[in-house]
């Protein structure tokens, strides 16, 4: 007698098996017929997490061309991945959400700001901070700093040579120079420069005027004087401590590598004075190969 509830019982579960899968399979069959019946259309994809803020060019990366059925597709979904060029996200984005045109908006779009907290992230795993210098033209770069560049701090007292009676060695008691100029902090990045702020992601350095005439957009952003860096906390406290009147900001390139600068010898020739220096590029000057 048990051997034969044994055999019902296994018998019950090959059936229900059977079963589910003959059910399993239909379905699926209904659903694939109905699908190769449905007009497909080409729409994108999110495919991984995009975050608020994060620029179409780089939300690219992230985002693949795929057919789904017709009846699916948003009636604003984009047609094209450049649509969403020089714009940013509105909000964080999720993988498999079709893109649509009001995910992606213009950088100036009062709703796509992120507030300045927003754009002090960390560097190197450092928290930072914003701390403002008041410049003049000269201390300044000419007014050229736009935000978004780099500038190397440079602090450069100006002693009374006649008055503190220090002459370098082998040099006259007239001498014009000062040799206390050093530099503070190297590379350190622009926020803002007056109140206008570091483009946010995605936007463009200015729109372009009509008919592509791109030539008024070069012309830079008028300087108030006063820069505000992103700093760490501690450099911020060296800065404060400085008097703005010895500052003089070095424009540098985004690629510059910042590189130890010792103090300068007062005993030692000038470099136009030095024939292995001579040009601020070497003995042999800019158009050198060498």
């Amino acid at each position: 007698m048990s051997q034969r509830r044994t055999l019902i019982l296994v018998a019950a579960i090959a059936i229900g098996a059977l079963a589910s899968f003959l059910v399993w399979n239909y379905v699926n069959g209904v659903q694939d017929e109905a699908f190769d019946n449905a007009e497909q259309v080409p729409v994108y994809l999110v495919t991984k997490p995009i975050e608020r803020g994060t620029s179409g060019l780089e939300a690219q990366a992230y985002i693949t061309k795929e057919n789904i059925p017709r009846k699916f597709k948003p009636a604003n979904a984009i047609t094209n991945i450049e649509d969403i060029s020089g714009k940013i996200a509105l909000s964080a984005l999720v993988p498999n959400q079709v893109v649509v045109s009001d995910m992606f908006v213009d950088a100036s779009d009062p709703n796509a700001r992120a507030s300045f907290t927003e754009r002090l992230t960390q560097i190197r795993g450092e928290d930072q901070v914003a701390i403002s210098l008041n410049v003049d033209q000269v201390h300044g770069v000419a007014g050229l700093i736009q935000p978004g560049d780099f500038v190397n701090i440079m602090l450069a007292p100006r002693s009374d040579s006649s008055s503190s009676g220090k002459a370098s060695a082998g040099a006259s008691s007239a001498n014009p120079f000062s040799f206390d100029a050093r530099y503070l902090y190297q590379k350190a990045e622009v926020l803002a420069v007056g109140q206008s702020a570091v483009p946010q992601a995605g936007s463009a350095a200015g729109a372009a005027p009509a008919g592509g005439d791109t030539t008024a957009t070069t012309a830079p952003a008028t300087n108030t004087g006063l820069i505000t860096l992103i700093v760490p906390a501690k450099a911020a406290q060296y800065i404060a401590s400085v008097e703005p009147s010895l500052v003089y900001l070095n424009l540098v390139a985004r690629d510059y590598k910042p590189t130890t600068q010792g103090q300068i010898d007062p005993g030692a020739l000038l470099p136009a004075e030095d024939g292995s220096q001579l040009t601020p590029y070497g003995a042999k000057g800019p158009d050198s190969s060498d």
